[in-house]
C-alpha cells in the first residue's frame, strides 16, 4: 500500500477546507474524487502528492515511494515540448534514447504531430498542453500517480486513450479528480469518493441519501439525530437524510407546518 490517510484535514488561515479524509490507495484499484468547484479536490491531491502539508490527521507513505503528479493547471513553460520531456526524464535518471522512444510512442498515441516537439509549451493549445502534462506524469513508472482533472481539454479520442492508459497501470496506485460522473464510473466502479459538506464520503453512501427542500427555511430540532446536514438560505432549507428515514421525516415536517418544496436523490 503506497499511501494511506487517516482523518486528514486542511485549513487555510483558520478556514476549514475539508476534514477527516480517510482512505488507502492501492495498486490495481484506481480511486476517483468528485465534488463541486472549490470543495477541496485539488488541495487534497496536492497533499497526497506531497506538494502541500496537511493541517491535522495522519498520512503514512511507504518508504522510498515514487510519486508522479499531473496538476490541474499545467504551467505554460518556456521549454520546447521535446526539451521539457528530456529534462524531466533526465531528472529521473532515464537515458535520452529511452525518453525519445517514450515520447514518440505517446505522440503517436495521442495524435500529436511530430513538429510539436519543437513548439514552445506556452504557445501550444490547451489540449496539447494537457497531453504534455499527462505524458510527463507517465514518463516514469511511479508507485503513486496523482492526476487532477486530467481529462480537461482533451478531445474525445484522447479521453479514450487516457482511459486505456490508466487501465494499463496495474502496478501503480492511481488517484484522479474528475467532475463528470459517467467518466468517473468508467475508471472505477467501487472506489469513488465525493466531497460533501467539507467531508470526503464514499459515493455508495451518497447514493443512499435524499435531499429535502422545505419552506420556511428552518428545519427545527425535532429530528436532529437523523439529519446528515442542513443548508439554510433566507427562505428555504435543504435537509440531507438517509433514504430509510424519508417517510418518517416527511410526516414530521408536514405535521410541524413546513411546506415541502422538493424531494430528490442526493447527487454527487
Amino acid at each position: 500500500m503506497p499511501i494511506s490517510l487517516k482523518n486528514v484535514s486542511k485549513s487555510f488561515a483558520g478556514k476549514l477546507v475539508f476534514c477527516n479524509a480517510t482512505m488507502s490507495l492501492r495498486a490495481n484499484r484506481p480511486t476517483v474524487i468528485m465534488g463541486r468547484n472549490g470543495c477541496g479536490k485539488s488541495t487534497l491531491l496536492k497533499i497526497i502528492a506531497g506538494v502541500l502539508a496537511h493541517t491535522e490527521g495522519e498520512i503514512v507513505r511507504r518508504p522510498g515511494i515514487k510519486i508522479s503528479y499531473a496538476p490541474d493547471r499545467f504551467p505554460k513553460l518556456p521549454f520546447k515540448v521535446g526539451d521539457y520531456l528530456l529534462h524531466m526524464g533526465r531528472i529521473q535518471g532515464i537515458s535520452d534514447s529511452d525518453i525519445n522512444k517514450y515520447a514518440d510512442s505517446q505522440f503517436d498515441r495521442f495524435g500529436i504531430p511530430e513538429n510539436i516537439k519543437q513548439q514552445v509549451i506556452y504557445k501550444c493549445s490547451k489540449g496539447t498542453i494537457q497531453k504534455v502534462n499527462i505524458m510527463q506524469a507517465f514518463l516514469t513508472k511511479p508507485d503513486l500517480l496523482v492526476m487532477d482533472e486530467p481529462f480537461s481539454g482533451l478531445d474525445e479520442s484522447s479521453v479514450e486513450e487516457l482511459i486505456r492508459l490508466l487501465a494499463e497501470t496495474s502496478d501503480t496506485a492511481v488517484i484522479i479528480s474528475c467532475h463528470e460522473k459517467l467518466l468517473a464510473q468508467r475508471i472505477t466502479a467501487d472506489n469513488l469518493y465525493v466531497f460533501d459538506k467539507q467531508s470526503l464520503v464514499k459515493s455508495s453512501e451518497i447514493s443512499n441519501r435524499v435531499s429535502i427542500k422545505i419552506i420556511p427555511g428552518d428545519a427545527g430540532d425535532f429530528f436532529n439525530d437523523k439529519i446528515i446536514s442542513t443548508d439554510t438560505a433566507e427562505d428555504m432549507c435543504e435537509i440531507v437524510i438517509e433514504k430509510e428515514n424519508l417517510k418518517e421525516i416527511l410526516f414530521l415536517l408536514l405535521e410541524n407546518g413546513h411546506e415541502i418544496y422538493s424531494v430528490n436523490p442526493r447527487e454527487c
